[in-house]
């Protein structure tokens, strides 16, 4: 009887890591679509701040201002009204956690994105709308494509 448990248990905990291991390739390939959009419309005297994925950006989302218990997934700054500030998340990761570190995002001179899969947007406007004050949440959900209208 253990045996077999061993084999389930064994089988589940393959099942679970791979279902993580598609999450983090489908955040990294929104993240990835959002930087080309961003990088290509950005200002030249801008900075371009990107975490998990391997671009050339100038620096580290850490050395940029926005958030002090959590870590942005892009940045872009150097506007002399307003910067913004990118959460990434798929479908399935629209939870307490996304809305824990949108919360740390939130300062002054940066709006906050909230940037999902194109086939998930209005999914994530229902989150946002549900779990936030959305009139002062200063939130924006949007795909990767729409990004650039931020600047």
């Amino acid at each position: 009887m253990s045996t077999g448990l061993a084999i389930v248990g064994t089988i589940a905990a393959g099942y679970v890591l791979d279902q993580l291991s598609q999450s983090n390739k489908d955040h990294d390939d929104v993240l990835k679509d959002t930087y080309q959009a961003v990088s290509q419309a950005a200002a030249a005297d801008s900075s371009l701040y990107v975490d998990h994925i391997d671009v050339d950006a100038a620096g580290n989302p850490r050395s940029a201002t926005p958030g002090t218990d959590h870590v942005p997934d892009l940045v872009l700054t150097g506007f002399a009204d307003n910067s913004i500030v990118v959460e990434v998340e798929t479908g399935d990761s629209l939870n307490g956690d996304a809305l824990d570190q949108l919360e740390d995002f939130s300062k002054p001179g940066y709006t906050r994105a909230l940037v999902v899969p194109d086939s998930v947007v209005d999914d994530g406007i229902q989150f946002i709308e549900e779990y936030t004050d959305a009139a002062t949440a200063n939130i924006v959900v949007c795909g990767p494509s729409d990004t650039p209208k931020l600047l």
